[in-house]
C-alpha cells in the first residue's frame, strides 16, 4: 500500500523483474469510472525510436507535434516515456524550472542503471496514479532517494496499453474514436478532480521537489496531469498539446507497430483502435476546450487576482477554474508558480 509519507521501502531495488455501444464505452474502457463519486461533505481546500513509415502515414495528420525535445527525455532501459517537463516557455517570459517535474510510464521494469539515473536527478517524491490491481501486477522499483511515495489512484484500470489491449484481444473492443477517448478523459477529469488538485498542491510544495508522477503507459492519466500542471504554470496551449503528443514519438508508434500484426490476425485494423493506443492531439484539444467553457469564468477571476490585474495573461483560465472548483487553494497556485517558474 502506498502512503503520503516516507516510503517504507516496498518496491525498491531487488533481484526479481464486437464494438460496444458508445454510450457505454466508459464502462468497457475504464470500469472504475462507472461508479459515482462517494457521497458526503466536500473536502477542505488543499493547501499548500525512428518513426515507422506506416505510422507516419496513418497518424501523421491526426497526431501532429513538434520533434521530441531530446534534452528533456530521460533515457531509460525499463521505461519508454520518461521526461522532464522543465524548459517550456511560460507566461511573462519565464520558463518551467528544469529538473523539478518529471512524468513517466510504469516504474516496475526499471533496471539498476535506471534507478541510478533517476536517483542522480534528486527525485524524492513519486506520485502513482495507478489503482490496486495495477500496483499488484507491476510493483514499482524505487531508488534510495525517494522519501515520499504517494498514491493518487485515478480509476481502476484506465491505461490503453494494458486493460484496453486485453479487451481488444478478448473481442470486446474493436473500434475506438478520438471522440470516444475525449469522452473517457472527461469522465476521468469529472470523477477525479480532487486527486488532480492534490497533485498540483503537492507540486507546489518545495519539500516534495523534484517530483515524478506516473501511471502505466504514461499516456492518459499522466498526460492529463501534465496538461493541467503546464497550463496552471502558464505554458501556452499549443506547447501543452505538443508535450501531450510527444508520447507518440517515445512510445505509441512503437507500441502500435508491435500490436498491428496481432490485431490483423483478428481482423482488426490498427487504424480503428489507434486512438486508444496513442495520444491524438485532437483528444487533449477537446478536453482543454471543454474546461475553458465550463470553468473559464472562475479561472479568469483567479488569474486577475494572482496577477494583480497586470497585463500578464497568467495561467489558462479553464484549468485554473477547474482546479479551484475541486479544492485547490489559490495560494497553492501562487506557490506553484513561485517554485517552478524561473
Amino acid at each position: 500500500m502506498l502512503g503520503t509519507g516516507p516510503s517504507a521501502g516496498a518496491g525498491r531495488r531487488d533481484s526479481s523483474p464486437n464494438r460496444p455501444r458508445r454510450r457505454a464505452l466508459h464502462r468497457v474502457l475504464a470500469p472504475g469510472l462507472a461508479r459515482p463519486a462517494p457521497a458526503g461533505p466536500r473536502r477542505r481546500r488543499i493547501r499548500v525510436s525512428p518513426l515507422h513509415a506506416w505510422a507516419a502515414t496513418v497518424l501523421g495528420k491526426s497526431l501532429p507535434c513538434e520533434p521530441v525535445r531530446r534534452d528533456a527525455v530521460v533515457v531509460l532501459e525499463g521505461a519508454r516515456n520518461c521526461r522532464d517537463l522543465g524548459g517550456y516557455p511560460a507566461t511573462g517570459g519565464r520558463h518551467v524550472r528544469p529538473g523539478a517535474l518529471f512524468r513517466s510510464d510504469r516504474l516496475s521494469t526499471l533496471t539498476d542503471d535506471d534507478l541510478d539515473e533517476l536517483g542522480s536527478r534528486g527525485i524524492r517524491t513519486v506520485v502513482d496514479f495507478r489503482a490496486g490491481p495495477e500496483i499488484e501486477r507491476d510493483r514499482s522499483r524505487l531508488w534510495p532517494g525517494v522519501t515520499s511515495h504517494i498514491s493518487l489512484p485515478v480509476g481502476d484500470t484506465v491505461d490503453g496499453d494494458i486493460s484496453m489491449v486485453d479487451q481488444i484481444f478478448e473481442g470486446r473492443l474493436r473500434s475506438v474514436s478520438e471522440d470516444d477517448m475525449a469522452g473517457l478523459y472527461l469522465q476521468m477529469i469529472g470523477s477525479y478532480g480532487e486527486r488532480f488538485a492534490q497533485l498540483v498542491a503537492i507540486a507546489a510544495d518545495v519539500d516534495h521537489l523534484p517530483m515524478l508522477f506516473h501511471c502505466t503507459a504514461g499516456k492518459d492519466r499522466s498526460g492529463i496531469a501534465s496538461a493541467l500542471l503546464l497550463e496552471a504554470l502558464g505554458v501556452a496551449r499549443e506547447t501543452v498539446l505538443d508535450d501531450y503528443c510527444l508520447t507518440n514519438e517515445l512510445r505509441s508508434h512503437q507500441r502500435m507497430a508491435e500490436l498491428a500484426p496481432e490485431f490483423a490476425k483478428m481482423g482488426i485494423s490498427i487504424d480503428d483502435v489507434g486512438a486508444i493506443l496513442s495520444a491524438p492531439r485532437g483528444v487533449m484539444t477537446a478536453v482543454l476546450a471543454d474546461l475553458d467553457v465550463r470553468f473559464g469564468d472562475v479561472g479568469a477571476a483567479a488569474r486577475d487576482s494572482l496577477n494583480g490585474n497586470t497585463t500578464d495573461e497568467g495561467p489558462q483560465s479553464g484549468v485554473v477554474g477547474y482546479l479551484l472548483a475541486h479544492g485547490l487553494d489559490p495560494a497553492a497556485l501562487e506557490m506553484l508558480r513561485a517554485n517552478l517558474l524561473i
